[in-house]
């Protein structure tokens, strides 16, 4: 009996069963698109052709449902189904972008072909956001044709989500990105993308630059290899009188300098171009005999200082690793206005629409860095976006008030 009343597949109306092989077999359509595409450059449509494309589509999609809005394929295209399946597919595709390092690379390989790099940009993702902005316009068509209080949450929810998708889909093409390095010596108002040479909105020059490092840790090397040795719990040294033990030796570090220089027999705290990390340590044998040395990483201007422990092992300070770092920038607009910003790592600053990023400086220097190198970021549909995020919690703030009405009616 249960076999009989069982729905073949492809039979109307479709669900989930159809609903994922379609799906899926446009999602891979776009991946072999990518693959066996040579040179296929980014699918980006700038200001004003998005806006006609968007205007186009829609006008289409509304012509298509008034006039087959009783089909049984009209029907599904608004499907929950549908709309189940193309979320779940562009949720793990957005899963992927955790997984390859989403970059814009000319290198030629198996995972930038698929665009697995670039997933935003692919066409599976592209096609997946297709298939979604056609089942949120049918479904609003639907439901604006049977308008009333309860189906205004739905509404505001699911305008929310294709305003959103839009925005994501169709405002990619008038996102501005430039790089550009500043310096004290030099005020900066144009950059290049490929060579092609930009005009900036506004002037930068740097005023100064800030670095606070991490306090710089001391390994052991491998004199074959050349590799930090691991395996033990703590075999690095990170803060002043912690202790290591290493092939019977106890390990020790006496004395930490963040900024010192080599005068004499010995490292001297100053605070001057070149000077360097340095660290006093002792070693001591299972004699009870010890060693004591000084060691530093070096800098630009002066070279590193290693203690052996013996034939096969080195004591060697590390790279300091960056803590945070910022820089204090002049802003020339063409008004003539000059104002002052700090930039720092993750605090980027807004300025009449752009988003300024610290990203780099010159490691070579460290924190007397002669340059900053910054970002530039103008995305003109990011309200846009937020726009639709508050329709849709506007949506679902209205369904958990409808919701309260209903249960007292019931009561």
């Amino acid at each position: 009996m249960r076999n009989q009343n069982k729905k073949s597949i492809w039979v109307s109306p479709w669900g989930f069963a159809e609903s994922s092989l379609i799906v899926t077999a446009l999602m891979v359509s776009g991946f072999l698109i990518d693959l066996f595409s040579k040179n296929r450059s980014e699918i980006e449509f700038p200001y004003p052709i998005n806006i006609i494309i968007l205007t186009i589509l829609f006008v289409f999609i509304t012509a298509i449902f008034l006039t087959f809005k009783k089909s049984y394929f009209v029907k599904w295209l608004q499907s929950a189904q549908l709309a189940i399946v193309t979320i779940s597919w562009m949720l793990l595709l957005v899963l992927l972008m955790g997984i390859f390092k989403q970059e814009n690379s000319s290198e030629i390989s198996i995972i930038n072909r698929l665009y697995l790099s670039n997933i935003l940009s692919s066409s599976a993702f592209l096609l997946l956001q297709l298939i979604l902005l056609i089942n949120l316009s049918f479904a609003l068509l639907n439901r604006f044709n049977k308008l009333n209080f309860r189906n205004i949450s739905f509404i505001l929810n699911h305008l929310g989500i294709l305003i959103i998708v839009i925005g994501l889909g169709f405002g990619s093409g008038d996102i501005s990105k430039y790089t550009l390095k500043i310096s004290k010596n030099d005020i900066t108002w144009k950059t290049k993308r490929g060579d092609t040479e930009i005009e900036l909105p506004f002037a930068f020059k740097l005023i100064a630059f800030r670095l606070e490092n991490f306090p710089a840790k001391i390994g052991i090397v491998d004199n074959q290899t050349d590799e930090i040795i691991k395996g033990n719990d703590k075999i690095i040294l990170t803060g002043q009188d912690s202790i290591i033990y290493f092939n019977g030796k106890t390990i020790r570090l006496k004395k930490y300098l963040q900024n010192s220089i080599l005068f004499g027999k010995g490292f001297h705290l100053v605070n001057e171009i070149g000077s360097c990390s340095a660290a006093f340590v002792e070693i001591e044998d299972v004699n009870n005999k010890k060693q004591t040395a000084w060691i530093s990483r070096g800098s630009h201007l002066y070279p590193s200082v290693l203690f052996p422990i013996d034939s096969s092992y080195t004591l060697a300070m590390l790279e300091p690793e960056a803590k945070s770092y910022k820089s204090d920038i002049s802003v020339y607009f063409k008004s003539g206005d000059i104002q002052q910003y700090t930039i720092e790592v993750n605090k980027p600053v807004h300025i009449n629409g752009w988003d300024i990023y610290q990203t780099d400086y010159n490691k070579e220097l460290g924190e007397w860095s002669d340059y900053s190198v910054i970002e530039m970021v103008r995305d003109p549909w990011l309200n846009v976006i937020y726009f639709g995020v508050f329709l849709m919690m506007a949506g679902v703030v209205l369904l958990i008030f409808t919701g309260r009405i209903n249960n007292n009616e019931l009561v």
